[in-house]
């Protein structure tokens, strides 16, 4: 104990302290095992031992009576024998291995089976140890009985061996001297480890403290009381540190406090740009990446972490992702003398992107080096064409049935004399385009809704075989008229569901108009309904003009149609497929 109190004087704390007490604990316990194993084995042997002795008493008076007797009565002898609680019985066994007397009566004149068990010598008598029938462990002793010359069988004794609880009961009246010892050591020794340990406790808890102070904070030092060689110390580091503060040349202080807040600037500034979502990187006057921040990293391609690029040729790694190098003025030598910004088109493994680069030098002439910023305007390109295909579609699909409604208007009002038949024909024709006109500019202010979130539907109980009928009467007409051979397939019996009837037939009619306007005259168009656990699923098939596999990503873009002449030749606006798969996907369904 007193040299683990000194070699904890180095350095202790309330951790040590408390594996000191575990160990200790743990260690009282194996003793007190120990204890009750080892009374184990002695108690066996102390009756194992006392046996032996009585053994061979009992086989002088087993032989005694048997020169004067013979056989009759050793059955009282045995009884007399059997009275110790150690023994399990005694029995006297001939020599044709029947027993000639048992304090088991029932086993008088019956063979002696001889137990499987481990077999031993111990001086004259013989030991068998082995588990009965009901699993109880026997030690048998055996020695031999002789009158004179003669060998009149053996005498056999059996005890069973003690459980490890009457163990444990014998050993009770030591177990409180065996523990209690080792416990009351235990505690003082626990009581001088914590008187020696308090000095590095308080300790521990400034240096704590200190850990948890913003860096350029002063640090408030409290002295410790005098125990020992550890407190001692660090009261002359308080010292110090005071004598330091009161003393130290005002310059120096404020050299210090500024290069630290310099330091922490930089590191702050270094965080905000690797933060950015655009590109920074700076080159030095040959070129070479002297800064990237991370996203100028991922920008170029380069993932694994914010340092890959230092030290490489910016320009020309530049030039390696651009499609078009040799259009790229900014990163032509002659330009690296002034500022500029121009946009690179880079090459990836799915589609291109374009970057907008822009070079700033350092200095006047660049001689210093540059800096770079790169920006990706992909999406930005992306809406821009967009936005022009939307202007010139919808500038198409407003100018032609305007130009017709002009024509027909102007020929009604300039002609002196019209056919009233023409009239009613220039009329109908007015009213179509009219239509024509209105039908485009709903496509419209839906898209805008959708975009806008703010496109809603009403849910109502709805019978779902009347919304089909009202459908199939509104395309069966178009059908006809291109003599296309529709098919309809629904189910024996539909069920109600809430939905938005109108949206609906509308998303219907649209599938199976797109069907016939692009299926040849004389096609096959089918339909086919199926209800499955609450939902519907409605297939469309035709034999029109059918998707190009290039063109199928597109179809639900926006004023999207495709270049296929066949397809430009009917009328449309490219806006109902993007409507039909929003109202479908509000409905929680797919198409």
């Amino acid at each position: 104990m007193i040299m683990v109190a000194s070699h904890l004087k180095i350095g202790l704390s309330r951790k040590i302290v408390a594996y000191h007490l575990l160990f200790s604990l743990l260690a009282v316990c194996w003793l007190a095992a120990a204890l009750v194993l080892t009374s184990h084995s002695l108690l066996v042997q102390r009756q194992a031992n006392y046996l032996l002795a009585r053994l061979g008493r009992a086989a002088a008076a087993v032989e005694m009576h048997y020169v004067r007797h013979g056989g009759d009565g050793l059955e009282a002898v045995l009884r007399d024998l059997n009275r110790d609680a150690y023994t399990l019985y005694w029995a006297v066994v001939g020599l044709d291995g029947k027993y000639l007397a048992h304090t088991d009566v029932a086993l008088q004149a019956k063979n002696a089976d001889e137990p499987a068990g481990v077999r031993s010598q111990r001086a004259d008598a013989a030991s068998v140890a082995y588990t009965n029938a009901h699993g109880q462990a026997i030690q048998e002793f055996r020695v031999a009985l002789a009158a004179g010359s003669q060998s009149l069988g053996e005498l056999r004794v059996a005890m069973e061996e003690p459980s490890l609880a009457a163990t444990v009961r014998a050993a009770l009246p030591y177990i409180p001297l065996v523990v209690l010892a080792p416990a009351g050591l235990i505690g003082l020794g626990a009581v001088t480890v914590g008187r020696l340990s308090r000095p590095m406790t308080a300790l521990e808890d400034q240096l704590r403290v200190f850990a948890q102070v913003p860096l350029g904070d002063l640090l408030e030092t409290s002295a410790l009381p005098v125990r020992d060689v550890v407190s001692l110390g660090w009261n002359r580091i308080v010292d110090e540190l005071d004598h330091l503060r009161k003393h130290a040349a005002g310059a120096q202080i404020g050299d210090r406090l500024a290069d630290a807040e310099h330091q922490r600037r930089e590191a702050q500034f270094e965080q905000i740009l690797q933060r950015l979502s655009d590109g920074i990187a700076v080159t030095d006057a040959e070129g070479r990446v002297a800064f990237a921040n991370r996203a100028i990293n991922a920008l170029l391609g380069e993932q694994e972490g914010a340092d890959l690029l230092e030290g490489i040729q910016l320009d020309q790694r530049l030039l390696e992702s651009a499609a078009s190098p040799a259009d790229c003025e900014l990163l032509a030598a002659s330009s690296l003398q002034r500022s500029a910004v121009a946009e690179v088109v880079q090459k990836g493994s799915d589609a291109d992107r374009t970057l907008r680069v822009a070079r700033i030098p350092l200095g006047t002439d660049g001689r210093q080096g540059h800096i770079w910023t790169l920006r990706d305007v992909t999406q930005q390109k992306l809406a821009e064409q967009s936005r022009d295909h939307f202007i010139d579609t919808a500038t198409h699909e407003l100018r032609t049935p305007l130009a017709n409604i002009k024509a027909y208007a102007e020929t009604l009002a300039s002609a002196e004399y019209i056919d009233v038949e023409l009239q009613k024909e220039f009329c109908n024709i007015i009213n179509s385009e009219v239509t024509r006109l209105a039908r485009f500019i709903d496509d419209l202010l839906s898209i805008s809704s959708m975009e806008a979130g703010a496109l809603t539907i009403e849910r109502l109980k709805v019978d779902t075989q009347r919304l089909f009928s009202e459908v199939l009467s509104k395309v069966e007409t178009l059908m006809q008229q291109k003599q296309i051979d529709f098919q309809v397939e629904l189910p024996p019996k539909m069920p109600e569901m809430h939905l938005d009837k109108d949206k609906l037939v509308a998303v219907l009619v649209n599938v199976l108009g797109n069907a016939a306007k692009y299926t040849p005259v004389g096609g096959r168009v089918s339909l086919k309904v199926k209800a499955e656990e609450g939902r519907l699923r409605a297939s469309v098939e035709d034999t029109g003009f059918g998707i190009a596999a290039e063109e199928l990503p597109k179809v639900f873009d926006k004023f999207f149609r495709s270049d296929d002449p066949r397809v430009q030749a009917e009328v449309g606006t490219g806006l109902g497929l993007s409507r039909a798969r929003e109202v479908v996907r509000m409905h929680g369904g797919e198409l």
